[in-house]
């Protein structure tokens, strides 16, 4: 076993894998830890924490389309559904709908009664930028547009309601934008997000100054130590790489394609613009290529053709016809 001492010899697995971040936050007997990092994000305070889903599927591991997140619920009244986000961020926003569309309606089928259902929290962590948003740290909620002027009417509320509902919310935590600033240490969460970054400096100076942050930084320590672990964790990486560079692919020869079909129909055309048209279309449709072919690997898994349809932006008219030509 090593020792926390023993921190810089070992070459520290890191926490922004999906497999890693699941093992040490996702792991029963952990709930301690995890109940620290969700406290740090949500600022609550939080009095029970029970996992719903610690088990790590063996098949999971290799396969590249499989989603290693964490599901629990707080204080018996709130159910969160946490990723670390390693693959494509594609439609990331419609897919965190699903994700808790996929909560609520598994809760009203244990709860019977719509007043019954319990909050949700979906809380993604992105090793990328993609919200165009000047913040590390973006909470999102559903609130109402400001009323218009000539629908007003004078009830007698003010402040008005500013929200339709509070029973569900979004945490998105982007990494890169977080190295990019290198805050003071200031709160838990700052800690935290040092840990999950894996600043091997700070990592230093946060232990000491947690109890929850110290017993996870020596289990990655021992896991990181640990050659099964090692290996199902370079067997992870190979997955996602490989995923996102079929991903990749698929869009450069879908813009590509596209790009050439825009070429020939500007030349074709024999005017300035519509070779501008032309491209413009062949661009369109490149990405519509790179979507189809984003639907065909969701198909693979099965997934529901509304979900295929809320993720891609395709038709559900689309998405049927590839999956008759399966």
């Amino acid at each position: 076993m090593n020792s926390l001492n023993n921190l810089k010899e070992v070459e520290m697995l890191p926490l922004s894998n999906d497999y890693v971040f699941k093992r040490i936050f996702g792991k029963g007997g952990n709930e301690k830890i995890l109940k620290s990092l969700l406290e740090a994000i949500l600022k609550i305070h939080i009095q029970k924490v029970e996992l719903k889903n610690p088990e790590i599927p063996k098949e999971a591991i290799d396969e590249k389309l499989s989603i290693l997140d964490i599901r629990a619920e707080i204080n018996e009244n709130t159910i969160i559904d946490i990723e670390m986000q390693v693959g494509n961020t594609t439609a990331i926003d419609r897919r965190l709908v699903v994700y808790n569309s996929k909560l609520i309606s598994g809760d009203i089928k244990i709860a019977k009664e719509y007043k019954k259902a319990k909050d949700t929290i979906v809380i993604c962590i992105l090793n990328d930028n993609v919200l165009r948003r000047n913040a590390y740290l973006s909470v999102a909620m559903i609130k109402y547009e400001p009323t218009e002027d000539m629908r007003y009417v004078d009830m007698g509320y003010h402040p008005e309601d500013e929200y339709f509902t509070k029973m569900t919310k979004y945490y998105m935590i982007e990494l890169p934008k977080f190295k990019k600033k290198k805050p003071k240490v200031a709160d838990l969460l700052e800690r935290w997000l040092y840990v999950i970054g894996g600043d091997t400096k700070m990592i230093e100076e946060c232990k000491n100054e947690n109890e929850e942050i110290k017993e996870a930084v020596e289990q990655l320590t021992q896991m990181s130590a640990d050659e099964y672990e090692r290996e199902l964790y370079e067997i992870r990486e190979r997955s996602i790489c490989t995923y996102n560079t079929e991903m990749n692919e698929a869009k450069r020869r879908g813009l590509e394609e596209g790009r050439e079909e825009g070429r020939k129909e500007g030349r074709e055309e024999g005017k300035e613009e519509g070779k501008k048209e032309g491209l413009k279309e062949g661009i369109r449709q490149g990405e519509k290529e790179s979507k189809i072919a984003i639907a065909k690997k969701l198909l693979e898994k099965e997934m529901s053709v509304k979900e295929i349809a809320e993720i891609t932006e395709l038709s559900e008219k689309e998405i049927e016809t590839l999956k008759l030509q399966k």
